[in-house]
């Protein structure tokens, strides 16, 4: 039920539900996403709703609803200004994510919405959480971003085996992707084994396919082991979330104490406790240094395997290496 606080002779407005064909759009930069001005216009509100409600098609033809408890039409301008906003989104694959806001300010033509303070978004069927100050929904490329710092956990938001901080993102509903902009951060907790965090510039979260990328200036630690590398994939376990295998890839070096070791690529068995180093490896550790076709690290017994090694080992308490031929 609408009710009428202030009309002008426009102020009988009629919302219509608008079909949208459903595109798949990345912005190029972050000022495809940047937020406009919250200020309303200095033109005299055309109509003022208690319980506001729009309709649009989601990517299924779902009904996708945009409500809000208080808003102000401006017609002239073709939009709205929304007062405690309530939005459900629909991914391809039915999920749904629903957005609570402070505020929000919604075009009436392209039904492109913005919303501003204490966001929460919430992945129904995943059961992921991201929370952040500003939202924007493209309804045309059915694509959300922001620029303002994320905070992201779940599957379980109250005991989370996933955090992931970061500043902007940008995220297709519909493929289930998160794409970190800058300033990533990553806490990975694992059962039976030991957590690991990670810092990088950008990271890449596919929460439908239990996997995540980090890219960039990445920096993996795990107790008093830190990895430097270009990328790190890890995938979870589909049932308890558990880090199944991760991957670090182009350029690769590992600081233990005063143990280094470099490879093109290293595959971490978490819950094995091992590290499978591949593409030239070469662990060093004082003035020994040893190459080898594959070197494999045994974090819990902090020993290490070598297969076809060649080096020179002139410490005798070179510690943790298995026998060099």
């Amino acid at each position: 039920m609408l009710t009428v606080k202030k009309v002008s002779p426009l102020g009988y407005l009629i919302i219509a539900i608008i079909v949208a064909e459903v595109l798949i759009f990345i912005p190029s930069s972050l000022k495809d996403i940047a937020p406009t001005t919250f200020v309303a216009p200095a033109e005299d509100v055309d109509l003022s709703i208690q319980g506001f409600k729009a309709v649009n098609l989601g990517a299924n033809g779902q009904k996708e609803t945009i409500r809000a408890k208080q808003a102000e039409l401006y017609q002239k301008s073709g939009f709205a200004i929304l007062k405690e906003v309530d939005a459900r989104l629909f991914t391809e694959s039915d999920d749904v994510i629903h957005i609570t806001g402070e505020k929000g300010k919604y075009n009436l033509k392209n039904k492109n919405l913005e919303i501003f303070g204490n966001i929460v978004a919430v992945s129904e069927n995943l059961g992921y959480q991201l929370k952040t100050t500003y939202l924007k929904y493209q309804d045309q490329e059915k694509l959300l971003s922001s620029t303002e710092s994320i905070y992201l956990s779940g599957p379980n938001p109250n005991a989370p085996s996933l955090i992931v901080k970061g500043k902007g993102f940008l995220s297709s509903p519909n493929d289930h992707r998160i794409s970190i902009l800058s300033e990533t951060y990553c806490k990975k907790f694992d059962e039976g084994a030991d957590s690991i965090e990670i810092d990088s510039d950008k990271a890449d979260i596919f929460l439908e396919k239990n996997e995540a990328l980090f890219k960039e200036n990445v920096v993996v630690t795990q107790k008093d082991m830190n990895i430097f590398t270009d990328h790190f994939k890890i995938a979870f376990n589909r049932k308890n979330k558990g880090i199944d295998q991760a991957t670090a890839f182009h350029l690769v070096k590992i600081v233990q104490g005063d143990r280094i070791a470099t490879a093109q690529k290293a595959h971490f068995l978490n819950r094995e406790q091992k590290i499978v180093l591949k593409g030239n490896p070469k662990v060093k550790q004082g003035a020994d240094v040893v190459e080898a076709k594959v070197v494999v690290f045994f974090t819990a017994e902090n020993k290490i395997l070598f297969d076809e090694a060649v080096g020179e080992v002139y410490d005798q308490k070179f510690q943790g290496f298995g026998e060099v031929k």
